[in-house]
């Protein structure tokens, strides 16, 4: 049986994590000098969205997990039985842990040669919900019994198709941590003018990937936009039976968006799988709390307002 292995930007639900015995790999969340490994605890994560420590008067980072926290973590999955691992991250572009993860499975793959233990690691080319919809889909095939290079070669295929939305609800805090990580793509000004005018950008994370397809006057109004857009692209047929939405505070909010239950209504008649939770830490802090995420996997098309 294949073992899966995620990094805790993975906006899998901690009950799904534990129900299907997979693996997290703990980001570091470093916020006002502390710091804290996120498990993706659902109870913590809502609790530190609500207490605004993690807003843009704190100062917070997310930091990936090290190579020598895979390895132990790795080990202590073998050492327990498992002995077909498939490690899938956050696309590479945004995140040293898929190199992190390639040497800690290199050293491992040549120290655990004699004992037929097999170690994958894949690049998901796509972030948060976007990452939950490739694992849920790679679970499902689990389940399935299949495994090995077929398992491989259908989840690679697929990544390429995953579509992640994210709607931000503050553009000036996503300009300021951008900025910390080198990234410069939103100016100064633009986020300034973008606050005050109250837009709220639509960012597509597409096959690694990022930019804008379009902006909205007002949050509720551009989140109402994406699960309209979803229940377009549900109405119309996925590669994958998953739709996964994450936000950056208490889910329970998301009954408050006028498309929600629509937009469930039309999963569940399709027969899909909807799967929700809190926006991982690492995803709020680079992102900001109140950032809403969508994820589903169809093939490539041009956004259309």
């Amino acid at each position: 049986m294949t073992t899966l292995i995620v990094d805790s930007a993975c906006d899998l639900p901690k009950a799904l994590i534990e129900k299907k015995n997979v693996q997290l790999l703990p980001a570091t969340i470093i916020y006002d000098k502390n710091i804290l490994q996120d498990f993706r605890d659902p109870e913590q994560t809502i609790s530190m969205y609500e207490s605004a420590i993690l807003n843009k008067d704190h100062d917070s980072e997310s930091q990936p997990t090290s190579t020598k926290d895979i390895t132990r973590i790795l080990e202590q999955t073998i050492a327990n039985g498992h002995t077909d691992l498939v490690i899938q991250t956050v696309n590479r572009v945004r995140s040293p842990t898929y190199e992190n993860a390639v040497e800690s499975a290199t050293l491992l793959s040549k120290r655990y040669a004699s004992q037929n233990v097999s170690i994958r690691v894949q690049d998901s080319r796509t972030v948060f919900t976007g990452q939950a919809v490739l694992a849920a889909h790679t679970l499902a095939l689990i389940d399935k019994g299949i495994g090995g290079t077929k398992l491989r070669r259908i989840i690679d295929s697929l990544s390429s198709n995953v579509h992640a939305y994210q709607v931000p609800a503050d553009v000036f805090y996503l300009r300021e941590r951008s900025r910390k990580k080198g990234d410069n793509s939103i100016s100064w000004l633009g986020a300034k003018v973008g606050s005050l005018l109250n837009i709220s950008p639509i960012v597509l994370a597409l096959d690694d990937k990022t930019f804008p397809v379009t902006k909205i006057r007002g949050f509720n109004n551009a989140a109402n936009k994406l699960l309209a857009h979803t229940l377009e692209k549900v109405e119309q047929g996925l590669l994958s039976p998953f739709v996964c939405i994450s936000y950056a505070g208490d889910p329970k909010e998301l009954h408050k968006l006028a498309g929600f239950n629509e937009l469930k209504l039309a999963i569940k008649a399709r027969k899909y799988q909807l799967i929700t939770t809190p926006m991982s830490l690492s995803g709020g802090v680079n992102l900001g709390p109140g950032t809403l995420s969508v994820g589903f996997a169809t093939t490539p098309y041009e956004w259309k307002d």
